[in-house]
Order: structure tokens, then sequence, then C-alpha cells
């Protein structure tokens, strides 16, 4: 499956594309695996940024949950990708959500008032009919990639609505229902004859191979035969072989050997110092091993003896900045590629044996040059053959579904995408690539500011500046070289175009903002703050600003930047009462400029009931060596969380012990324990109770010693010995050598009587609670 990601803006286009391949479970384990399923409609989308990018929250109407404890009448679905004002994040792979289409949803709960789809696109079905009018339940085929649990290919198909909801209520009910839902919907195979290896690369573009990244452009390196260095994780695959850098490198050597391209990936050995894989751009292409992908919905991979399910991995293009041209088309010029499997793959042995393993690596990799599914479209939207400007094949490794028996082998496609898009050549041209972008300013009216901006390429390298927008020649044309001076009365924007006799590279756009002489733009130097309130509150935001006066302030809901949410009142402080958690943010601006806040975010708890301790533990006295179990319950809104400490009742300071309603202890001298119960709304600490450990005296053997004798043959004799301490006191005699429980253990008792046939030794054990003794070794001689 193809998960492409493409972020941009006016000034910069910076691009991720990804890909995932699944084992799918079967319905079964998904319904098991999921937190919560319900049918539901959305109503509502905003975006946010978070450590992990740009997420879109969508606002879920609940029609019904069929399982688990999720809101019965509206939840918040967070998944990759979205848009913050002019920056663009677009997940395809993620799950998309029209507003107003009715969906069932298989959720995983990722934090408070926050649930993912469940792996992906494997957890969303859309509400559909066939050409016939019949009702079904569907999955987005085109994305679903990889295998079934015992690795044969993956088919998707269609479900029957109620067949397949009723299927659901019983699994959930725990009574085993039967896969009776299934309909085969497959369109039939059009053929295409010649399609395949039978045409040459200069049929088809070198564009209609990529993926869609910004518009209709492409994105590929413009570096090759240059070498291009990827790493494999120092943490590795435990498992696989070479701990996965076996794979890493049959997939890098099957792009490099294609003959009729110029690819140059360059294996870089382990690297322990470049983590951000795909969530974020951290300067180093990898291949990263059990990576945590949870914030992304994606649970760990199971594997088992005879069973699979889950995400395998993710890859693709981690940025891209620029464009440059390759003969006449325009690409999207890629910095960066990333791949990274899935926790919970260790060990998978026949995963990793077979082949496919390494084919599934060199699929991943084929993304981070730019490639295509060879059966799908540009977009992954459709099946290639309803394109024909495309060439179309089910047998390559870029196959959406990853073809078996391949062990990383280039096929006919592959190869026609790789010289098209990386065509070989003898020539030592390089097209240009801008290294320095211009940057940004803002001045005030009658000054004047130098643009500057560097290129690499096969010189000579020729620059021209335009005033406008990146990209537009209609605009004005201004000097060229390196830098310009500019001294404009307005605000306006600059881009420079860098040519030479195989390509061009556009800049970035750039704006000088230009301010009245002696205004100052606005400043925020009081932020709203963040809050937490319970259902039916209010809560006051305030912030305040710096700048030439008069300052404007305008409230709004959503993400800070995002002027497309709820226009709200005006002033330095704004009075709300949301019934859900809710994103505000303020905007001031003057007649020289405009600043925006942070984004306050207010969350609600529902009503809720603060923990009380219903039943306290209790002090209890016990003897050295014992164990007691303490004991306590409370009420309040659920969950409650118990933790025990050691100490006095309110510091946390002391020893945290396990969690839970009860705790067993065996402490050794007189100790003092308490518990702390919590919820979403409080806390509840129990009363400090005592465990008195009692004093105890070891046994001594110090009254009476048992003493060696004499006998003949035949008669018997009594032993005995007497000891001290802490009652009550066990006794018990020995054969052999004193404190060799080896040998043979007689009659317990402080005396004993023995007719040994042969001098023979004896000894004796006293023990209790906290200790035990033993006595000298006696002899028993025999005439």
């Amino acid at each position: 499956m193809l998960r492409l990601t493409t972020v941009f803006s006016v000034v910069c286009i910076a691009a991720i594309a990804e890909a995932a391949t699944f084992v799918v479970p079967p319905d079964r384990e998904m319904i098991r695996r999921a937190d919560a399923i319900v049918i539901a409609t959305p109503t509502l989308s905003y975006s946010q940024v978070t450590k992990d990018g740009i997420e879109t929250v969508t606002r879920m109407s609940v029609d019904d949950v069929l399982k688990g404890t999720a809101p019965n009448d509206a939840l918040n679905v967070v998944e990759p990708g979205g848009q913050i004002g002019e920056l663009f994040s677009y997940v395809a792979g993620a799950p998309r959500f029209d507003i107003g289409e009715r969906v069932l949803l298989f959720l995983t709960r990722t934090g408070p008032d926050r649930w993912s789809a469940t792996d992906l696109v494997l957890g969303k079905f859309s509400f559909t009919t066939d050409e016939k009018g019949e009702r079904l339940l569907a999955r987005d085929a085109e994305e679903i990639v990889g295998w079934d649990p015992d690795l044969s290919v993956h088919r998707e198909r269609a479900r029957a609505e109620d067949a397949f909801l009723r299927f659901v209520r019983e699994e959930v009910a725990a009574r085993h229902a039967t896969e009776d839902y299934f309909v085969d919907t497959t369109p039939a195979t059009r053929t295409r004859t010649g399609r395949f290896s039978a045409i040459a690369n200069a049929t088809f573009t070198a564009t209609s191979y990529t993926m869609t990244i910004s518009g209709s452009q492409g994105s590929r390196w413009n570096v090759f035969p240059s070498g291009v260095t990827f790493y494999a994780g120092a943490s590795g695959e435990p498992g696989a072989p070479g701990n996965g850098t076996t794979a890493v490198q049959a997939a890098i050597a099957s792009w490099d050997n294609d003959p009729g391209s110029n690819i140059n990936y360059v294996y870089g050995g382990t690297d322990s110092t470049h983590t951000q894989g795909l969530h974020a751009t951290d300067g180093a292409n990898t291949v990263l091993f059990e990576r945590d992908l949870s914030s992304w919905g994606v649970s760990p991979f199971t594997c088992t003896a005879n069973s699979y399910s889950g995400t395998l991995g993710l890859g693709g293009i981690t940025s891209a900045t620029g464009t440059h041209t390759l003969g006449s088309e325009t690409f999207v010029t890629t910095r960066e590629g990333d791949v990274e499997m899935n926790r919970g793959l260790a060990n998978c042995t026949l995963l990793f044996n077979n082949g496919d393993f390494n084919s599934a690596v060199a699929h991943e990799v084929g993304h981070t040059l730019g490639f295509r599914h060879s059966d799908q479209t540009r977009n992954s939207g459709g099946a290639c053959t309803t394109d024909p400007t495309l060439e179309c094949s089910n047998q390559a490794i870029m196959k959406s579904f990853v073809s078996q028996g391949l062990n990383a082998t280039l096929q006919a496609w592959d190869q026609h995408a790789a010289a098209a898009v990386y065509p070989g050549s003898s020539s030592t041209c390089t097209p240009p690539t801008i290294t320095t972008q211009p940057q940004s300013r803002t001045i005030t009216a009658g000054q004047s500011v130098t643009l500057t901006a560097s290129a690499s390429g096969t010189a000579p390298l020729n620059y021209q500046w335009y005033q406008g927008i990146s990209g537009s020649t209609n605009s004005l044309v201004l000097s060229s070289g390196t830098s310009i001076t500019v001294s404009p009365t307005t605000t306006t924007t600059y881009w420079l175009r860098v040519t030479n006799s195989c390509g061009r590279a556009d800049s970035v756009t750039v704006t000088i903002t230009v301010n009245p002489a002696g205004c100052a733009p606005p400043s925020i130097t009081t932020q709203p703050q963040s809050q937490t309130i319970t259902a039916g509150q209010s809560v006051t935001l305030t912030a305040s600003a710096s700048g030439t006066a008069p300052l404007n302030y305008q409230w709004y809901q959503g993400i800070s930047g995002s002027t497309n949410s709820l226009a709200l009142s005006t002033g330095p402080s704004i009075t709300v009462a949301p019934t859900t958690t809710t994103n505000y943010w303020l905007r001031v601006s003057n007649s020289c400029g405009r600043a925006d806040s942070v984004t306050g975010t207010i969350t609600v708890n529902a009503a809720c009931t603060p923990p009380t301790i219903t039943t306290q533990p209790q002090s209890q006295t016990i003897n050295p060596g014992q164990a007691v179990t303490l004991t306590a319950t409370a009420s309040g809104t659920a969950p409650l969380n118990y933790q025990w400490y050691q100490g006095i009742s309110g510091s946390t300071n002391s020893l945290a012990l396990s969690s839970g309603s009860s705790i067993t202890v065996a402490p050794t001298v007189t100790t003092t324990y308490w518990l702390r119960v919590t919820s979403s709304c409080g806390k509840a600490d129990s009363v400090t109770v005592t465990i008195t450990v009692n004093g105890c005296t070891r046994p001594t053997i110090n009254t009476l010693q048992p003493q060696s004798q004499t006998i003949t043959a035949g008669q018997s004799v009594t032993i005995t010995a007497t000891a001290s301490g802490t009652a009550p006191l066990n006794y018990r005699w020995y054969q052999g050598i004193s404190g060799s429980t080896n040998s043979l253990a007689l009659s317990a008792g402080s005396s004993i009587t023995v007719a040994p046939t042969t001098t023979t030794k004896y000894w004796l054990r006293v023990t209790n609670s906290c200790g035990f003794a033993d006595s000298v070794t006696v002899t028993i001689t025999v005439n």
C-alpha cells in the first residue's frame, strides 16, 4: 500500500511519501483487537501540529456503538495529515473521511478523548452499494497491500452490510458466528496487449512512473550518478538475516544494478544517531527496525508460530524541496527518504527467510525513489488499466501486492521505471540545485534589502530574479546574479530561477513585508493558557500584546492560524463554556502587521466524582518471616488507579510499591504503609497502617547436648537434648554429621531411641519462626 503524504506551502514544497504493507488479520482478530467499534458520521474536521507532524481531528457523530465504551454521542478520530494555514499534509493510505459519509469504524484509543482507526485503512469500512443495488460494507482495496496470516497474497473483498454487522455483534457478544458475508465484487481484468515488457521506455513519460507529490508533479533525486547513502538502524531486526541488514543491502543492490539507469544508492552500514525516520527530517536516509508507530494508530505486529497479522512497516520520501527538470518535465526534488519497520517483527522466521521480506524492503526503497505502484494510478486511486497514459504490470517489485518468489529481483516494469526516471547517460551535465534559498524579510518604508541565493550544477549557471510567485515568469523580470537589492514601497514577493544546459531550479517565494515608518507590528506578550474544566463550567482566556496602537483583537475557535474556524468575540479576553474539548487562539493586528497567539486548549471532563476510600487498610501484628495482605476499597468515577507506598500517608517521597486494591508485604521490622487512589477528577489517600513485627529469639541448644555412648551389638540407647528460644520449638533428628540434611531424617522430639548394628553418628536440629540451631555430633559405638 502506498501512503503518500505531501506537505507544501506557497514558498516551499516539502513532501513526505509513505507506503504501508500489511499482514491483514481476519475480521475476528480485528474485532478482538479494536478498543471500540462504532457506526458514525463525520461532522467537522480541523488540523493541528504535534511532535509527529500535522494531524487531522475529525469529529464523529456516533449513530451506534457495537463494542466498547466509546461515547454514544460524539468522538474525535485522529489521523496523520491535514492543513494548517498555508501548510498542507496529504496522506494517501491513512483513512480519509468525507463530511456526511456514514462509516463503520474499528477504533484504537490513543489518548484522552482521542481515537484512531485500528491499523490505518484496515479499520475503516464505507457503506456503499454494488451495481445491483445491494448494500455493502467495503474497505479501500487499492490501499491495502500485503498478505493474509498464512502469507498468501491478500485479496480484499466487500462484505454484505446486514450479514457483516450481525457477525460483528455476535462476535462481540462471544457467540461464535459464521463468516458468510463476503461478496466478490472484483471487476473483470482488462487486458492491455503489449503494455509491458514489449513497450520501450520512450512510450511513457518519466512522470507517469512516479507518485503524485505536488499537483501532477512527481518527485525524484537529481544527484545521481553521485551516491546517496542509506543506513540501517543500529538496533537491527532480531532473527532476520544479518539482523536486517541483508534485506537493506539486497534492496539497494537491486535498484543500483539496473543497467538502464544511473541510480546509485550507497549502503553506509548501521547508524545509531539518526532515529527520526519518517517522523521528521534528520538529514539521513535510514531503514529503522522495531519502531513505535502507535502515534499513527498502528499496533505492534503480531508474530506467532502459526499466524502473523498487522502492519509490517512504512517507507517513502521524508522530505523534498524545490523543483528541477528532466528534459521537458518538472519534478519536486527529493532530499531524504526513510523506511520504518513495525515493532513485533522480531524472530518472524518464515517472513525473513523465504525472500519475500527482501522484496518488501525493495518495494519500500522503490518508493523512496519516487516510483508509484505498477498496477495502480499515480495517486493509488484506482487500477492502472483505467489510465491509458500509464504502463501497467501485475508482475513487479512495485506491484501494490508484494509479489511472492521474486527475492528483490527487478522485473520489466521496475526496469522501465528506473530507466525513465533516472536515465543512464554518458553526459556529465548536472541540472541546477538551489543550495541556499533566499529568505523573507521585514523592513520599514524607505529601507532596502538584499536577497541572496546560491546554487550547484554544471556550469555555466544563469540566475534570473522575478517579482511575484515562484514559477510565474509573467511577473516582472528583475536583474540577474546570485543577489538582488530591492526597496519596495509595499509588501512584495520575489523568487529566483537558475538554469543551465540540462535543466533549471526555482527558488522558494520570499516575501518582503513593508511596515509604515515608525510603526511597530503587534507582539503577543502574554499567551492564552490551556485549562481543564468540568462539563457545564465556563473559563476565561486572556492575552496581552504590544505594538503601535490601535491594536485589534480577534478570537477564533480552532488551531492557531486557521481563520476557517469560527470567529468569536473581540478584545484581549474571552469567556467560553465548551461542552467538549476545544481549541482557541487570538489574532492581534494593526496597520503594520499581525501576530497570532499559541493555541489554548480547554479540556472538558465529564461530570466527575473524586475518589473516596470506603474501606481503609488495617494495621496488624506479625512474627518475623510472616507475610500479610493489606486491602482497601474505593468509590468514585472510573477508572480508579491504586498505588501503594511505604511510609507516612501523603508522602509520595516514600517508596512506591505495587498497584492494585491489595498488596502483600513481609517486613522484617515494624513498617508503615498507605494507599493513594486517583482518577481524572481527583485523589484520595488512605490512613497510615503499621505492620508490627514481634521480637523473636532463635533456638539455642544450651540446656543439654546429646551425649556419645557405647553399647553392645543388639542393645538400644536413648539420646536426649533440650533447647531454649521463642516457642514453638520444632525438633528433628538426623543420622550423620551435624549440619548435613542429606543424611537420613529420623523422628521428631527432644529424645530418640536407636539400636544401630554398627558404630553410627547422630545429631539434632531445633527450629522456630526466626531461625534454627544444630547440636553436636554424637557417636554411638557398637562393640
